[in-house]
């Protein structure tokens, strides 16, 4: 498998994680400064508020993390097989 790859591939395993951190932060209201907020909040906001815009939270339940994780793990899935094949 190339390089670039398996460098996307780790990519997209970091995003998981902190899309499901920022989910388990979002319980909990953190302080908007802490310096670990807002790493989390800097990476994952991009990727969320598109699908937010599209799908709105319904409910008080905002799908669009799941969503997101639902997307970037078919994204790994395609990179995987596309590269073992």
């Amino acid at each position: 498998m190339p390089l670039i790859v398996l460098i996307v591939l780790y990519l997209i395993k970091a995003l998981v994680l902190l899309i499901f951190i920022s989910s388990v932060l979002s319980w909990f209201h953190p302080d908007p400064r802490n310096p670990f907020v807002k790493l989390v909040r800097t990476v994952v906001d991009p990727l969320v508020h598109p699908i937010q815009r599209i799908i709105p939270p319904f409910g008080g339940m905002d799908f669009s993390p799941l969503i997101a994780f639902v997307i970037l793990l078919l994204l790994q899935s395609l990179l995987q097989k596309g590269f073992t094949h």
